[in-house]
């Protein structure tokens, strides 16, 4: 079962493979930005993910002829990528041994405009903790959770872009959400005993 939009996705393929420069200029456009925020979740450094990518869209031109047809292009271009940024990791053995191998158990009315300002501070600031606690995850439970939650990519593709079987997707989730739950309490109790 797709959606309209890989179903869409699936066309714009077809017709990048064929050589239609529009087709791959919309798969770019979609998808550079996603991809890159997906790469900068693995590797930190900016510039070595955007050449990534960039090489990763370069190399798709240039092979179009040769490529499969894909169900999901979305799944492929994680995947690929993903492939990628491990690939380059693998010339740095720590680095890879480190993300390889976390420990996973440590990663109509109207209202005055104030209103508004003070909602959209405390917004921003909700997010700000959201994305510390992300952040304090291993890497490979944030990176199962921006999969799920940001890309929403069901298990079984989060299994086959990691290269892990699916009950370790559940499991990493569940462990990554019950961290969240966890943090999210400790917050509760400090803001408790603040008032006192």
């Amino acid at each position: 079962m797709y959606s309209t939009n890989s179903s869409a996705d699936k066309l714009l393929w077809q017709a990048f493979k064929l050589g239609d420069e529009d087709a791959y200029t919309r798969l770019y456009q979609k998808y550079v930005r996603v991809l890159f925020s997906y790469g900068k979740k693995i590797l930190t450094d900016d510039s070595r993910v955007e050449d990534i990518v960039q090489d990763l869209f370069i190399d798709l031109w240039q092979s179009r002829a040769r490529l499969a047809d894909v169900e999901n292009p979305r799944f492929y271009l994680f995947s690929v990528l993903r492939r990628r940024i491990l690939k380059s990791l693998s010339k740095e053995p720590a680095i890879l041994q480190d993300w390889e191998f976390t420990d996973e158990e440590i990663l109509p009315v109207s209202l005055p405009e104030e209103f508004y300002i003070i909602e959209a501070e405390g917004i921003e600031k909700q997010k700000h903790h959201l994305d510390t606690w992300l952040k304090s995850l291993p890497v490979r439970q944030y990176e199962v959770l921006m999969l799920r939650y940001y890309q929403d990519f069901s298990y079984q593709e989060i299994a086959a872009i990691l290269s892990i079987n699916e009950q370790s997707v559940r499991n990493l989730i569940t462990r990554a959400l019950e961290k969240l739950r966890q943090l999210t309490v400790q917050m509760l109790i400090v803001l408790i005993l603040s008032f006192f």
